[in-house]
């Protein structure tokens, strides 16, 4: 199975980070995991030619609970807003459009709080890395599909 784990944010605005943290996390156990900044382009970019793609990305919600993570599979809606002017919604919006959508999407959406300039996510979402890492990498070693 051809995968590749996408984190999605800026790790310079504190806990718009936690996608790329995730990414860096599953890639230190071997899974093909990319950072993106989740220019709509550039994630086409990465997952073509994938057949499945997991996207990590901080997602603003209210009244949030920094840390806790929705899973998804799109096209089902997002849970909030997310943390970027143009991002994954329209990344798969286009994707529909060009008929570059990986035949399995699955998104994370991180309830996050604090996006001032800085590095270093907040205790609460950092909290999350872990747990989310080891569900993702678990998720990914069932059979499609996911």
């Amino acid at each position: 199975m051809n995968t590749v784990v996408i984190g999605v944010g800026n790790e310079y605005r504190r806990d718009d980070g936690v996608g790329p943290a995730v990414a860096r996390a599953l890639a230190s156990l071997g899974v093909h995991a990319e950072i993106s900044d989740g220019d709509p382009v550039r994630l086409m970019e990465l997952w073509e030619g994938t057949e499945v793609v997991v996207i990590v990305d901080a997602v603003r919600c209210t009244p949030a609970v920094p840390g806790r993570w929705h899973r998804t599979t799109l096209p089902h809606t997002l849970p909030a807003a997310s943390t970027h002017g143009f991002g994954v919604p329209e990344a798969v919006e286009l994707a529909d459009a060009l008929d570059r959508r990986p035949a399995h999407l699955v998104v994370y959406a991180v309830e996050i709080t604090d996006t001032g300039f800085g590095t270093g996510l907040s205790p609460a979402v950092a909290a999350a890395v872990a747990p989310l890492t080891a569900a993702i990498r678990a998720e990914l070693s069932l059979p499609l599909p996911l």
